[in-house]
C-alpha cells in the first residue's frame, strides 16, 4: 500500500512537472480546440470579396474620419504627400469560417480601436493612411496542419493583392509607405516580393515596415534591408520578445531584425534613454474595466531594445501599461506601440530622405 503510494505521488509529481515544463503547448491546444473551423476550407463557402472602389472596403481612408487619424496631443498630422498603405493583422478569431467576413463586428473592432490607434497612425505624420479591410484568415489558420490554413491566407493574400490595386490607383503617382503587422505583415512580404518588386511601383517605395512576423531576407523580396535611419527603397522587421524568451522564433531562424530605437540592422543594445515614447493599453481584445479605448497617453524611455538570435529583446521595461504576452514571453501586440514615437519621426525622415534625393518629386 506504501509502495502504491509513492508510486501515486511520483506519477502526480512527473504529470505536474510536465504540466508546468509544457504550459504553453498545452494552453495552445486548449485554445485551439475552442476556435478550430468545424469545416474543412472552401472557396464556396468564403465571405464576398470586398469591392475597394467602395470607400466601406476600407478601415481607413484619407477621405473618412477614422482611428487612423487620432495622435497624441499636440503632435501633427501629415503634410507630406505620401500614401502609407498599411496591412492590419489578425484580429478575427472566428470558428464559423476560415475568414473573416466583411461586417464581422469583434474583428473589425479589434482592427479599428487597437490597431488603427496604435499602429497606423504612427504613420499619420508623415502620409495619408490607406488601410483596406480584407477577408483575413483567422488565428486558428496558424495552427492548422491539414492545409486549410494555407488556402484561407491564399485568399486573404488575393484581397490584399486588390486592394493594393486601388491602392495605387487612389494614390496615384506618389510615393508610398507599405506597412504592416503579423498576418498583415506576411501578406506585405508576399506583396512586396511577389508584385512591387521589378514593378513600377518599387521606384515610388520609401521604405517597407514589415514588422511582427517571422520573415527572412528572402520572404521580403530579396530588397535591401534598411540600415540607417534615412535608408530607402529598403525593408524593416522586428519582434519583440520579454527580455531573452524565444517569443515567435523558438528555432532562432536568422529573420530580420532592425533596431527601432537606432535603425540598424545589428546586434548592438540601445537603452531606454532613446525611446521618444510609448502608448500602451491593457490587453488586444479585450476593454478593461475604466479603460477609455480613445487614449494615447504617451510614456518616454519606456523601453530599450537589442536585436539578438532573430528578435527584439526588450530587457528594461519601465511601464506597466504593457501587460499582455503572448507564447515565448512574445509582445507581438505592443511591437508598434512600445516604439509609437520612434516609428512616427523615422518614417518622417525616410520620406525627407527620399524627396531630398529626387528620386521623386516633392
Amino acid at each position: 500500500m506504501k509502495r502504491a503510494l509513492l508510486t501515486l505521488v511520483a506519477i502526480l509529481a512527473i504529470a505536474g512537472l510536465g504540466a508546468y515544463l509544457f504550459r504553453e503547448q498545452l494552453m495552445l491546444a486548449a485554445i485551439a480546440s475552442q476556435i478550430a473551423p468545424a469545416h474543412d476550407f472552401d472557396p464556396a463557402l468564403a465571405p464576398t470579396a470586398p469591392d475597394y472602389t467602395a470607400d466601406s472596403a476600407w478601415a481607413a481612408l484619407p477621405s473618412i474620419q477614422d482611428p487612423s487619424d487620432e495622435s497624441p496631443d499636440d503632435i501633427p498630422r501629415a503634410t507630406a504627400d505620401v500614401g502609407v498603405f498599411f496591412l492590419h493583422p489578425t484580429s478575427f478569431f472566428g470558428k464559423g469560417n476560415w475568414n473573416q467576413p466583411q461586417d464581422h463586428a469583434g474583428a473589425n473592432w479589434i482592427t479599428d480601436n487597437r490597431v488603427l490607434r496604435h499602429q497606423a497612425s504612427t504613420f499619420n505624420a508623415c502620409c495619408e493612411v490607406f488601410a483596406p479591410r480584407y477577408r483575413q484568415a483567422t488565428f486558428y489558420a496558424y495552427l492548422d496542419e491539414d492545409g486549410n490554413g494555407e488556402q484561407a491566407l491564399d485568399l486573404a493574400y488575393s484581397d490584399v493583392l486588390a486592394a493594393f490595386e486601388a491602392f495605387v490607383e487612389r494614390n496615384g503617382d506618389r510615393p508610398f509607405i507599405l506597412a504592416g503587422h503579423s498576418q498583415g505583415s506576411q501578406h506585405g512580404a508576399r506583396l512586396l516580393r511577389e508584385r512591387i518588386k521589378g514593378s513600377p511601383e518599387q521606384a515610388h517605395m520609401v521604405a517597407a515596415y514589415l514588422v511582427g512576423f517571422a520573415l527572412d531576407a528572402s520572404d521580403m523580396g530579396n530588397v535591401p534591408i534598411c540600415d540607417a535611419p534615412t535608408d530607402t527603397g529598403c525593408a524593416i522587421g522586428w519582434n519583440a520578445v520579454d527580455g531573452d524568451r524565444a517569443g515567435l522564433n523558438p528555432d532562432g531562424r536568422a529573420i530580420v531584425c532592425v533596431n527601432p530605437l537606432s535603425w540598424r540592422h545589428n546586434d548592438e543594445h540601445v537603452d531606454n534613454t532613446q525611446n521618444l515614447g510609448g502608448i500602451g493599453y491593457p490587453s488586444y481584445n479585450e476593454v478593461a474595466e475604466g479603460e477609455d479605448v480613445t487614449a494615447m497617453d504617451v510614456e518616454a524611455q519606456v523601453a530599450d531594445a537589442r536585436c539578438t538570435g532573430g528578435n527584439l529583446q526588450v530587457s528594461d521595461l519601465r511601464s506597466e501599461a504593457f501587460p499582455a504576452r503572448m507564447l515565448g514571453g512574445s509582445m507581438h501586440v505592443y511591437d508598434y506601440s512600445l516604439y509609437y514615437l520612434n516609428i512616427r519621426e523615422n518614417a518622417l525622415q525616410r520620406v525627407a530622405a527620399f524627396q531630398a534625393a529626387q528620386r521623386y518629386p516633392r
